[in-house]
């Protein structure tokens, strides 16, 4: 019953976005308010009606409904009730409708919101939005219907994915969809504004603000994903290129580029048109991702939600691509920038278009890597798979570059080739980043490193980030003199810049993390009961196998006792987990984390008889703890930008007039 009024209420709200957005364009084409007013009212209903199914579907979950077919399918009797929360988004069907319900929750929010600036572009918004939710509402109830049921109730489910039964999964995939789908409010403002034939001051604020909460959003989401691959495949790494990660980093690296030309179009006027593509683009890779993971076009260790609903995101990507291009070829021409006639020297504004083809370049190479595979057997009837190798080939050298420009580019000004206090700034900074890299060189035991290219390549890289530090802070703090560093008045006029800053560092930080892959040590061991290995410096003595429960899942632990120079640290248990659903073995990854590296313990093979003999794979993963700090702080940045209201000249004058 419960199931039936769940399904009844999505076909209600699929009929709901359907009437929002003829309404919306007829409000659109007569200039009519009350239609767009029962448009957002139509985007409201369906938001409230798909909460309370997504409510009555949680409430199936707990209740054990294996009526349910989708229940049968992701749940068991066993399943602990925190995974049970999360089995809602744990396929197909679940995380069809939790993306659909993100994007009802944003786009009510976005034209409940809106500022009076942004009034008259309103009805192409809702149109936009309840558009795509309208397809997002019918593929939810023709082929990933998440009531449908199933006769008879079985007793028991089929149980979850193992490899789903983390706590990063609880809030991983949440986060990531917020990203993508609040990436949906910049691409309808883009629209929107195609459609109207211009750009407003207000349009530019509103989009900039939505887009650092997507940017934040997939920033947090992409990075618990790595911590997730991590602590539960028992790989050793946390990022493999592989093209579901890939998938999310694309719309990333498009977000991120779309910032920057936001920051030159709001300082400058300029990049307009630019900055609609890549808003459209974000987007629409978003939704590219979203095919890749459900497809199941392309093999991954990330594709848990695969089905044949391939052709029907093929489809919708080809005519959302189609109806843009269109609406951009006939109303691009009337989106001009004030001087058309602008000469594009050396200046800041160039910096930041440098950085944005950085960024979009590696995009490129990104998008060309992910979907080889595909492309190849389409012309030779052969899957050529693309590695890591590729990858690596080039991702070095845009990092490099992308170092660099940050320094220059923040001591850049507009429309100027002068760079105030800039040499003496740069040669200052080049002196106060060598005593800092010779820290991190010592600290993190570079000099360890034995090939010579990995040893060179880190020692640069780290100079680089510190040195791009010391100017990014050197700029800083010139900012703060120029106002006789009256703090409270800075932060009051200049939250967007010293959320930029902070965000850059936060990048800075996870590149000097990355350059911890240069080396990595690892090693392969078996012990007998009582026996030690020592590994870089830790001396690890295993005891023998122990077999305990832990929730639904049975735990056989290789419990370690590590000591370094003779002296005891603690111990640590990898092990390998069964769950009642599933006969294969998980790893459970132990770690032993400092600030410079983690020691990282696998539990590869175990003596089944009596548990006295063991084979384990030992890693030394340097700087990881960087990448997750990084993460933090690049988030952090975000959403401190997030809270700028003064940008611009009006910034810099009223802080004259303080003086």
């Amino acid at each position: 019953m419960l199931a039936d009024l769940g399904f009844y209420l999505l076909l209600l709200c699929l009929v709901s976005t359907c009437y929002g957005v003829v309404a919306a364009v007829l409000a659109a084409l007569w200039r009519h308010r009350r239609l767009y007013r029962s448009s957002r009212l139509a985007l409201t209903a369906s938001c409230t009606m798909a909460s309370v199914a997504a409510l009555m579907l949680w409430y199936l979950f707990f209740n054990r409904d294996y009526s349910v077919a989708y229940i049968f399918k992701t749940s068991s009797n066993d399943l602990p009730q925190i995974y049970t929360l999360t089995a809602f988004w744990s396929s197909l069907e679940g995380s069809h409708f939790l993306w659909t319900l993100l994007l009802c929750i944003y786009g009510t929010i976005a034209l409940w919101t809106y500022s009076k600036d942004n009034e008259h572009i309103m009805p192409y918004v809702s149109a936009s939005i309840q558009a795509v939710l309208g397809w997002m509402f019918y593929l939810l109830l023709s082929h990933s219907d998440p009531f449908l049921r199933l006769f008879p109730a079985r007793p028991d489910g089929q149980g979850m994915n193992t490899l789903l039964q983390n706590p990063y999964m609880a809030i991983h995939p949440p986060t990531l969809f917020t990203g993508y789908t609040a990436l949906a409010i910049p691409a309808a403002y883009s629209v929107a504004a195609l459609c109207y034939g211009d750009i407003t001051e207000g349009w530019l604020k509103t989009t900039r603000r939505w887009t650092l909460y997507a940017w934040c959003a997939l920033t947090a989401g992409i990075i618990l994903g790595g911590h997730w691959a991590y602590v539960e495949l028992g790989w050793s790494g946390y990022w493999a290129w592989d093209p579901v990660e890939n998938s999310s980093f694309i719309p990333w690296l498009f977000c991120t580029s779309l910032l920057h030309s936001l920051v030159v179009q709001d300082k400058l006027g300029h990049l307009k048109r630019l900055t609609i593509i890549l808003a459209f683009l974000a987007f629409f890779f978003s939704f590219f991702g979203t095919f890749i993971t459900r497809s199941g076009v392309i093999s991954s260790v990330h594709s848990f939600a695969e089905s044949p609903i391939g052709p029907n995101y093929l489809a919708f990507l080809a005519a959302m691509l189609l109806a843009v291009a269109v609406i951009y070829g006939f109303r691009a021409p009337s989106i001009l920038p004030p001087e058309a006639d602008k000469a594009w020297g050396v200046s800041k504004e160039s910096a930041l278009v440098i950085t944005q083809f950085l960024l979009l370049t590696l995009a490129a190479i990104v998008c060309v890597g992910t979907l080889y595979p595909i492309v190849s057997e389409a012309i030779t009837g052969e899957r050529t798979t693309v590695q890591a190798p590729y990858f690596n080939a080039f991702a070095p050298w845009i990092g490099l570059g992308l170092v660099v420009a940050i320094a220059l580019g923040n001591l850049m000004r507009y429309q100027t080739n002068k760079m105030p206090g800039g040499p003496r700034l740069m040669i200052g900074a080049a002196v106060v980043a060598l005593p800092l890299t010779a820290v991190l060189v010592i600290g993190g035991d570079v000099m360890s490193t034995k090939k010579p290219f990995n040893l060179a390549a880190q020692v640069v890289g780290l100079f680089l980030c510190a040195w791009s530090t010391v100017s990014l802070t050197g700029d800083l703090v010139q900012r703060l003199r120029d106002i006789r560093f009256k703090l409270g008045l800075f932060l009051s006029r200049n939250l967007a810049y010293v959320g930029g800053y902070i965000a850059h560092i936060g990048l800075l930080i996870a590149i000097a993390g990355f350059l911890g892959n240069y080396r990595g040590l690892q090693k392969i061991a078996t012990l007998n009961s009582g026996e030690t290995v020592d590994f870089y410096g830790y001396q690890l003595r295993f005891d023998e196998i122990k077999e305990l429960q832990k929730d639904n899942a049975t735990l056989y632990q290789g419990a370690l006792e590590v000591t370094r120079a003779g002296a005891p640290i603690g111990a640590i248990t990898p092990a390998r987990s069964r769950y009642p659903t599933s006969t294969n073995l998980n790893h459970e990854v132990a770690l032993m984390s400092t600030f410079w590296h983690d020691l990282y313990v696998t539990l590869s093979d175990f003596d089944r008889e009596n548990g006295r003999k063991a084979t384990f794979e030992l890693h030394i993963n340097p700087t990881v703890r960087f990448v997750w700090i990084a993460a933090f702080v690049m988030v952090i940045g975000g959403i401190i930008a997030m809270f700028d209201r003064y940008r611009g000249n009006k910034s810099r004058d009223a802080i004259r007039a303080a003086l």
